[in-house]
């Protein structure tokens, strides 16, 4: 589950939404991502778009090889969201990109490429990609910046079990969570619209985030949730 809304500044503006975020459960794999385009970049809502899908894609294949090391399916992303966005150019369509995928053989993998959070949440405790807390007043990085597939950060649990929940936000989202009260966000996420269907979780995630409380925040907002838990997975 998960939603993308636009920032009071992009709102007031007239501009689109620069963030955008994608979910598939498909032949047991599931797939969340997350992606939010360089404000400076004109085509940057494209660019966020096409990272989400250009990440399904390469993630269809890269989960039917057992393996297969993760970074060639990162040079596939790199590749398919060049083709992608060929026609406006790489440099202005620069975008972060973030997900998390569990495929049907147990392969856990988290991907981080710029800013923004994601975090694994499992009974035995919690586990975040983010970038340092010195990348303050420097560039991010991302699709259409990086130069090396060395610059995503990973965590790969190759025969994962148990239940688990993960949570992808932009720093939209991210920048505001208090560090103490990640999981917590998480979990009420889980509790408070996974049992719902589809379609009024998405509406009232959307809502809450339209309503965001930081006071002056105006960025673009968007967070995805995957999860197992077993009070919420019969739900519709």
């Amino acid at each position: 589950m998960g939603a993308s809304v636009r920032g009071p500044e992009h709102r007031g503006d007239g501009r689109p939404n620069q963030d955008a975020w994608l979910s598939r459960l498909a032949r047991g794999t599931a797939l969340a991502v997350v992606c939010d385009g360089l404000g400076s970049r004109p085509h940057s809502a494209a660019g966020s778009r096409a990272a989400c899908h250009a990440v399904a894609d390469a993630v269809r294949h890269w989960a039917n090889g057992p393996v297969v090391p993760p970074e060639l399916l990162l040079r596939l992303i790199h590749a398919l969201w060049n083709v992608r966005v060929h026609h406006t150019g790489r440099d202005e369509s620069a975008t972060t990109c973030l997900f998390a995928v569990v495929t049907k053989d147990g392969r856990l993998l988290l991907a981080q490429l710029g800013d923004g959070l994601v975090m694994l949440k499992t009974p035995k405790g919690t586990t975040t990609l983010e970038p340092p807390d010195e990348r303050f007043g420097t560039a991010t990085t991302g699709l259409g910046v990086a130069s090396d597939v060395r610059e995503w950060r990973l965590h790969l649990e190759r025969n994962f079990t148990g239940a688990a929940s993960i949570l992808l936000a932009t720093d939209g989202v991210a920048d505001d969570l208090v560090l103490e009260k990640r999981a917590d966000f998480l979990s009420f996420l889980v509790t408070q619209y996974g049992p719902r269907p589809a379609t009024a979780r998405a509406r009232a995630i959307a809502k809450e985030l339209r309503e965001w409380p930081t006071p002056r925040h105006r960025d673009d907002k968007t967070v995805a949730v995957l999860w197992n838990d077993t009070t919420t997975e019969a739900s519709p």
